[in-house]
């Protein structure tokens, strides 16, 4: 799976519990996308500079039953353009301001990034030319997660957050 990847919450060892939005009209969603809530309270992907809800981890149906991906694909959902009044598709949000992901983000990261705050450049891509020491949708906790020696991998976790009042703004 591409994008952020849960690995584990500084609170506890347990699996986040997921909170359910339905997907705005016509979107797709991939897992591991960074979401936000619209004006009219439905899902869609974010963007740089936007407040993020969670992270895509599970789409359902209207009954809470996982729905299958794009064909061709195995993380991969689009909805129809009256998804918000028919089927009702739900993307499942890991939303815990204590959850860390892993991101393979654009460049380079150091030990100098380390607590350092960036955007996004696409809605599951850390942008590691916007290292901030004031102000980023995500903070890095932590350098090559997967200890593989790859320097572009990142620990993240949400910093500007649609959910947490006393996230980062």
């Amino acid at each position: 799976m591409a994008g952020f990847s849960y690995r584990k919450s500084l609170i506890t060892k347990d699996e986040p519990t997921l909170l359910y939005f339905i997907i705005d009209n016509s979107d797709t969603i991939t897992l591991g996308d960074a979401i936000m809530i619209n004006s009219d309270g439905h899902a869609v992907v974010a963007t740089a500079g936007e407040e993020v809800a969670g992270i895509a981890a599970q789409v359902v149906d209207a009954n809470g039953i996982a729905v299958e991906p794009d064909s061709g694909t195995t993380d991969t959902y689009t909805v129809e353009s009256d998804n918000e009044t028919d089927k009702k598709y739900q993307v499942g949000l890991i939303v815990s301001p204590f959850a860390l992901f892993s991101n393979d983000s654009s460049g380079t990261l150091a030990t100098t990034n380390l607590m350092q705050f960036f955007d996004l450049t696409d809605e599951d891509t850390i942008n590691a030319s916007s290292a901030s020491d004031t102000s980023g949708q995500f903070q890095l906790v932590g350098l090559d997660p997967d200890n593989d020696g790859d320097a572009s991998k990142g620990l993240f976790r949400i910093a500007e957050s649609q959910l947490d009042p006393y996230a980062q703004q």
